[in-house]
């Protein structure tokens, strides 16, 4: 089971089914004004009759509405949604609520949000709760519309997907330096270098600190194992399940060598070194054939 599964399943009823979060506010606000029953809540909507329980679960799950789906009763957070006449205030509000569901709770944990394709959240579906077949595609997709509604993209459009993650490439990259060359960096490094078999577990010749490549990235160490194959090791001080940067300039070391030295890619090892490794960058990690390994005794 992925490390990015928790141990308590998500109810298939708090996995939304609503796509259009407009209708969900039309229908607090229908709610607000007195309407009951199902036939007048879906003429009024627009929407087929068996759409305004989906609707109205919603609601639930987003705070809007408690008690029985059937006799729902308004939430203070409804109450707000409804006092407000400012677009951005009420957008604000849905925003919050979206973001504290379950669902997105834990997906804005494991995942960058420009990393939910409809393909990881499908997986994600799969892994985190009882859905199966047809319906984990369809309760994606209104994830995806949801996860339209509170961000800057597009996340069925992977070219709109691209162009926010170079937007915001700029301030994770000054992050990453932020945490690059500090006491913990550079004595964590010096300690794998000087002992790799009693931080990594195994018997490494070193071949040098600060390896150069000619496009002027550097390497923190360069190994060769047992078998003679080159290690290029990333250090980090701790990974967090969001530090990718990490993790990124590890694979990339670990390609640059494979083209520099005419090797295949298997025969050329790659190692994201930390005091912690968050379990989901270790899943990462291990996906696209890059080791972590926790350092815990130096620092």
């Amino acid at each position: 089971m992925s490390s990015e599964t928790t141990s308590e399943p998500i109810p298939t009823v708090d996995v939304p089914q609503a796509n259009t979060l407009d209708l969900v506010v039309d229908l607090v606000a229908l709610l607000h004004e007195g309407m009951d029953g199902t036939e007048a809540l879906a003429g009024e909507l627009g929407i087929d009759p068996r759409e305004v329980e989906y609707y109205k679960h919603a609601a639930r799950i987003l705070g809007f509405i408690r008690g029985s789906i059937d006799e729902p009763e308004l939430t203070d957070r409804a109450i707000e949604l409804m006092a407000s006449v400012r677009p951005a205030q009420r957008h604000a509000i849905i925003v919050h609520a979206i973001e504290e569901t379950e669902v997105f709770r834990r997906l804005l944990t494991a995942y960058r949000r420009e990393e939910l394709s409809k393909k990881t959240v499908v997986d994600f579906l799969k892994a985190n709760s009882a859905l199966s077949g047809t319906t984990v595609g369809r309760r994606a997709d209104t994830i995806l519309a949801w996860l339209k509604f509170i961000s800057r993209y597009d996340p069925f459009d992977i070219g709109s997907i691209a162009r926010h993650a170079s937007e915001e490439a700029g301030q994770a990259y000054r992050a990453y330096q932020q945490r690059g060359e500090g006491i913990l960096h550079q004595k964590l490094k010096r300690a794998v270098a000087d002992c790799p078999e009693e931080h990594l577990g195994e018997a490494l010749r070193l071949i040098q600190m600060e390896y150069q490549f000619p496009t002027n990235d550097r390497a923190d160490i360069l190994f060769a194992d047992s078998q003679n194959r080159l290690v290029a090791v990333e250090i980090e001080v701790d990974v967090g399940p969001l530090d990718v940067s990490g993790l990124l300039q590890a694979v990339k070391y670990k390609h640059m060598l494979a083209v520099l030295y005419r090797l295949r890619p298997t025969d050329v090892r790659g190692i994201l070194v930390a005091r912690t490794v968050h379990s989901v960058m270790k899943d990462r990690a291990q996906r696209y054939g890059v080791e972590a390994r926790e350092v815990k005794s130096v620092i």
